[in-house]
């Protein structure tokens, strides 16, 4: 069985980008709005990664970061953060929060899956 993988992101069209390049790769992918969706999706059926943008409704990425790293169920999944803010102290920011990788939107789909396999333990 391929890598699970949680996209939770407010864009409809960032979630499909993503969800199209990853599938393709062999990993398996679901979806998620927003963080309080991403986290209760997280908790029924734990991902082998999470795709977290940062700005969303109801909890911002940082926000579901921090829950996670939390919980003991959560606290060991792996968490690409994926915003459009690029800024260096963005970065330094999510990497400080518990994120294992950062990318900054428009992003290379090629640079998304290096990024996945370079933090995930399983392949696609």
């Amino acid at each position: 069985m391929g890598c699970r993988v949680l996209v939770v992101d407010d864009s409809d069209v960032l979630r499909k980008i993503v969800s199209f390049n990853l599938t393709k790769e062999g990993y398996v992918v679901e979806e998620a709005r927003d963080g309080l969706e991403g986290l209760e999706k997280m908790k029924s059926n734990k991902p082998d990664l999470v795709i977290l943008d940062v700005m969303m409704p109801h909890l911002n990425g940082f926000e579901v970061l921090k829950r996670m790293r939390a919980d003991p169920e959560l606290s060991n999944v792996p968490v690409i953060i994926l915003t459009a803010k690029g800024g260096e102290n963005d970065a330094k920011m999510a990497l400080q929060s518990g994120a294992n990788g950062f990318l900054t939107k428009p992003f290379s789909p090629v640079k998304l899956v290096e990024e996945v396999r370079r933090v995930t333990r399983c392949g696609g």
